[in-house]
């Protein structure tokens, strides 16, 4: 009977000793799998999704230049040929003036040639929707002197996820929204981007003040004449589509001076401009970081911890399953003899 005693004791603490392990086990494993399908959940649909609003902060200057541009010099009455032109265009958030839903930025546009005379100046401000990039017509909006001006459309950019499709945005040359139109998908420093395109006009943009004389229009011998500017603008996006961001801008504009008869006298602006080498590198950079961030938060992370939650779910399950009764009887087979004698 004393020799009966430890065999029986033995085979207790194998048969009951690995029923609270495994259950042990199984509770951290299907926790932990649990944990990895939330997290998984929370940097797919919260940190990810959450990142897709425009800033209401904005602080940025490009350039887009040509070296062989024309215009109407007014202040000489005479026409300058052949010579060098830039557009700089600086952005500025107002973040006291938007909010979670809202954003508010302002546009100036300087175009001046090589001697830093001033040719054009355009400014607005534009309160926009921080996920459509649309524009909302509230807080102080204007363009130039008109602060009654409606925008419209896009306001300054695509937004993110950008797709193959057209949009209407706004252009402050014409002060109208027109239709931005997918035309193709291009390479730009090794970057995958969206091409999107617009050209409109000639549209009536503005009476010039006072008169001009008849030799600036080409009529000798004329006396002095009103005219009002005409503008046909074309204008080319290449916009990385996961980030929505522009790394690449090519402009066209042609403006001219009509007498009240409606005939061109004369091409008072001409210039083919493109964005510098040093602001689409600086745009690629940083759409290829976003895009870089967007895959890991998006994807890779998410997936990985799904595959190892899956896994981990995989363990719960087998060591969810109960112990076959032949492995108590196979531990009690295994005690030492000696313990039996």
């Amino acid at each position: 009977m004393a020799s009966g005693g430890p065999v029986a004791g033995g085979g207790i603490a194998a048969s009951g000793g690995s029923g609270p392990t495994r259950r042990m086990l199984w509770t951290a494993a299907l926790g932990a799998a649990a944990f990895l399908f939330t997290l998984a959940a929370l940097l797919r649909l919260h940190v990810y999704e959450g990142v897709l609003a425009l800033p209401l902060e904005q602080d940025r200057t490009y350039r887009l230049a040509t070296s062989d541009g024309d215009y109407f010099d007014h202040g000489t009455l005479s026409f300058r040929e052949g010579v060098p032109l830039v557009a700089t265009v600086t952005l500025k958030g107002d973040p006291a003036a938007g909010n979670g839903d809202t954003a508010v930025w302002t546009e100036f546009t300087s175009l001046a040639d090589a001697r830093g005379n001033r040719i054009d100046y355009h400014e607005r401000r534009t309160a926009f929707d921080r996920r459509t990039a649309m524009t909302v017509n509230c807080c102080g909006e204007y363009v130039d002197e008109d602060a009654g001006a409606r925008q419209s459309g896009l306001a300054f950019r695509l937004p993110f996820r950008a797709e193959p499709r057209s949009y209407p945005m706004y252009d402050t040359v014409l002060r109208r929204a027109v239709t931005l139109r997918f035309e193709g998908e291009g390479d730009v420093q090794g970057i995958r981007a969206h091409r999107y395109g617009y050209t409109v006009g000639p549209i009536k943009i503005e009476d010039v003040p006072g008169s001009l004389p008849g030799r600036a229009l080409g009529l000798p011998g004329r006396p002095a004449l009103g005219v009002s500017r005409y503008a046909e603008v074309t204008r080319t996006l290449w916009v990385e589509p996961e980030s929505g961001l522009t790394v690449k801008t090519m402009e066209s504009h042609r403006q001219t001076l009509r007498t009240v008869d409606g005939v061109e006298r004369a091409v008072s602006l001409r210039a083919d401009l493109v964005m510098s080498p040093e602001d689409v590198a600086a745009e690629v950079a940083a759409a290829r970081a976003f895009t870089r961030w967007a895959l890991l938060v998006r994807d890779v992370l998410p997936g990985a911890f799904c595959l190892l939650g899956a896994v981990l779910l995989l363990v719960a399950v087998r060591l969810r399953r109960p112990v076959p009764p032949s492995a108590a009887a196979q531990d009690e087979q295994q005690v030492p003899a000696h313990d039996l004698a």
